[in-house]
């Protein structure tokens, strides 16, 4: 514990001590004399580079906040500290230096602020240290620099692999396409569940303890389970409700091979590999992930997936779910739209229980048994994919012990820590062998007891599907005609013999059409990124963004070709 001290100085402004307990010596975290010019005296000498966030180690009184502002007044500052009381005296002796500033007391505490980075603006954080106030606590400043570090690392692979999958989740979209219309939008279920439980069933290693759990909740409970538990309840006999899969990948086809169930609704997200919907023998629904966040004015803004708020212009909206970035994540908001008063976590580890990486049963096991030989067992496959990961130690379910997570995991728990705390839903976690999960209450899957519900709830979708009727899409295919024909032009332009500024202006008059812009902008956005990135003179700029305007016009030409709607 530190006990801190504010005194005048000489000249009038307020400064302030920190002492250990036990320690007999005083750490002043300013001068004694002038703390303001000591502080600008400092911000001078210290150099932010060309980063677009600086993050500051130590608040004490605000002196060098103040200073770095007036220094660098375009670029975001965030504060950390460790004691919330030196914030809280900080506010009140110089409140000024903390205005507009974040102040950060938690690694919980920094992930909402960088979710909200927009990170193709991101050009690195600078790192000032105030050197007293991380002499009372260094250990707490390094761990959460490192796990920024981290975090920000982790978000730059996130944006860097959206990227990549844009351009496969805009094919998707438009293989995808035939359904809409065709099943229900996920909308049409929201509300429909009011007083009832939601369980979602993951595929964590205790999944294969508590399975037997499940089998007498389905009348009581609304059960969604994530595409990679399918597999395992399937060879239980354990039918869900609903099974969830938005991943746009082929391999996401081989959760459901094999898995004879007739009556789990398939809840598809618009950009899935198309294989599975078209497999998929059972009912459907379309799903898209959407985004909400407030601005800076305190404005809700959505943010979509890309293609999808153009297709909105024509159609309905099949429906929004939102996403912490796993498929148990979109699962949770499902269910909270869904209206159910209770959540159920089921083998949502978060942890590398048992030693394992999945619970036996899933295809990931499928694929590793022709590994198997005297020499190579399924610990060992699961040990060796282990000591590959970045791996910490959580604290396990029920407090007993220690269990092994990874940063991965943790920023996962970190979201559903986070979401459990928001909303009025209680959220009990059921992982029995995984990670504790704060704000949410633990039970053992064998306490889960649900009086059975005089309506069950398949009676619920069952009626919701016999009241749905086809939609009428003919807008949006008559406008996709239209968006063909212009790509055509533009793809006749690159091609002609005239002159490349001629064929700028040219294409730049196609452009003007906002349907157009929408279309290739998620697949120009890496080209976009990479200039905003790199200084180069305007002709090196035309040359580069005009060959990525005719390689995706052609690109998205052959998505539209290969959508066929009967």
């Amino acid at each position: 514990m530190i006990d801190y001290v504010v005194s005048e100085t000489r000249e009038g402004s307020k400064t302030i001590i920190g002492r250990k307990s036990g320690s007999d010596r005083d750490i002043k975290l300013h001068s004694a004399y002038n703390p303001i010019k000591e502080a600008e005296r400092n911000v001078e000498a210290f150099n932010s580079g060309k980063c677009s966030v600086i993050i500051v180690s130590g608040i004490a009184l605000g002196y060098h906040i103040a200073a770095l502002k007036v220094k660098y007044p375009d670029i975001k500052i965030i504060a950390l500290e460790k004691d919330p009381e030196v914030t809280v005296l900080c506010q009140k002796h110089n409140p000024s230096s903390l205005n507009g500033i974040p102040s950060i007391h938690s690694e919980q505490d920094l992930i909402p602020f960088f979710e909200s980075i927009k990170l193709t603006e991101f050009k690195g954080i600078a790192h000032y240290i105030h050197r007293p106030s991380y002499q009372l606590n260094p250990q707490f400043y390094d761990n959460i620099i490192s796990d920024m570090k981290l975090f920000i690392s982790s978000r730059v692979s996130d944006l860097l692999t959206r990227f990549e999958f844009e351009k496969k989740w805009v094919k998707n979209i438009f293989l995808n396409m035939k359904w809409l219309g065709k099943v229900p939008g996920v909308s049409a279920f929201f509300d429909c569940f009011k007083g009832y439980p939601g369980i979602i069933v993951s595929a964590g290693p205790s999944l294969k303890k508590d399975i037997e759990y499940l089998r007498n909740l389905k009348n009581s409970a609304v059960i969604v389970c994530v595409d990679t538990a399918f597999k395992v309840l399937s060879k239980s006999g354990i039918e869900p409700h609903f099974v969830m899969t938005l991943d746009a990948q082929k391999y996401s086809f081989k959760h459901f091979t094999g898995v004879s169930f007739s009556e789990s609704v398939l809840v598809s997200d618009i950009v899935s590999c198309p294989s599975v919907l078209n497999y998929y023998q059972g009912r459907k629904i379309i799903s898209t992930t959407s985004k909400y966040y407030q601005d800076s004015s305190g404005k809700t803004i959505r943010e979509t997936t890309p293609v999808m708020d153009w297709v909105e212009n024509y159609i309905k909206s099949p429906g929004d779910i939102q996403s912490g970035g796993s498929v148990a994540t979109s699962a949770f908001d499902l269910l909270l739209n869904m209206g159910c008063d209770r959540i159920i976590l089921f083998g949502q580890d978060l942890a590398y229980s048992g030693r394992e990486i999945h619970c036996s049963g899933t295809y990931h096991n499928d694929d590793w048994l022709p590994q198997i030989n005297r020499f190579k067992n399924l610990d060992t496959i699961n040990q060796n994919v282990i000591r590959k990961r970045k791996i910490k130690y959580v604290t396990k379910f029920d407090n007993n012990g220690k269990v092994i997570s990874d940063f991965v995991f943790d920023l996962y728990k970190s979201w559903f820590e986070d979401s459990s705390a928001k909303i009025k839903v209680t959220v009990i976690n059921s992982n029995s062998g995984g990670a504790r999960i704060a704000n949410t209450e633990e039970r053992y899957a064998q306490d889960l007891k649900f009086p059975a519900k005089s309506v069950p709830p398949s009676s619920i979708i069952n009626n919701i599907f016999s009241k749905f009727k086809t939609e009428n899409i003919n807008s949006l295919l008559q406008k996709i005609n239209d968006v063909k024909s212009k790509l055509n032009d533009i793809i006749t332009i690159t091609e002609s013999d005239s002159t490349d500024e001629e064929k700028y202006s040219g294409i730049d008059m196609i452009l003007d059409d906002n349907d157009i812009n929408s279309l290739l902008k998620p697949l120009m956005r890496k080209t976009d990124f990479y200039i905003s990135r790199h200084s180069m003179d305007d002709n090196r700029i035309k040359e580069i963004l005009y060959n990525e305007i005719k390689i995706s016009s052609l690109k998205l030409k052959s998505f539209i070709d290969r959508l066929h709607i009967s």
